[in-house]
């Protein structure tokens, strides 16, 4: 059985991949982090007792839970024999993830001056400019 950070951030990486080339302009990272807890679902049986915890543990045993993000390929037992090197390459992946992340939709912080940021500068001078313009 692979540690609940490996389910977590498998999901996280996949839906943050998706997100790369979907036109989508807000939410990225909320929608990864719905995806790194959908790959952690069938894991919920732990949180209940009784007939309910049973049936949630036989979806988490079968392979249906391969849908959350190859959940049920990751709690195979040649992956529970590697779940340190599972554990280290899972993080990697999401510190990969992170970085082409800032890498693509990242933004510059605007330099601070004295007197307000350059782009603040910058837009008191285009206005006071068309302004002038507007006035000759």
């Amino acid at each position: 059985m692979a540690p609940a950070i490996v389910h977590f951030t498998v999901g996280f990486v996949i839906v943050l991949a998706v997100l790369w080339v979907v036109p989508i302009t807000r939410y990225r990272l909320t929608v990864a982090f719905l995806g790194g807890i959908w790959g952690v679902g069938p894991d919920i049986h732990n949180l209940f007792d009784g007939a309910r915890g049973e049936q949630l543990r036989e979806l988490h045993d079968s392979s249906v839970s391969d849908v959350f993000f190859f959940h049920y390929t990751l709690d195979r037992p040649f992956f529970r024999e590697l779940s340190i090197e599972l554990t280290f390459l899972s993080l990697a992946a999401l510190g990969v993830a992170f970085l082409l992340y800032d890498w693509r939709f990242g933004r510059r912080s605007p330099a601070v001056t004295l007197f307000g940021t350059a782009d603040e500068r910058d837009d008191e001078s285009k206005r006071s400019n068309t302004s002038n313009q507007e006035n000759r």
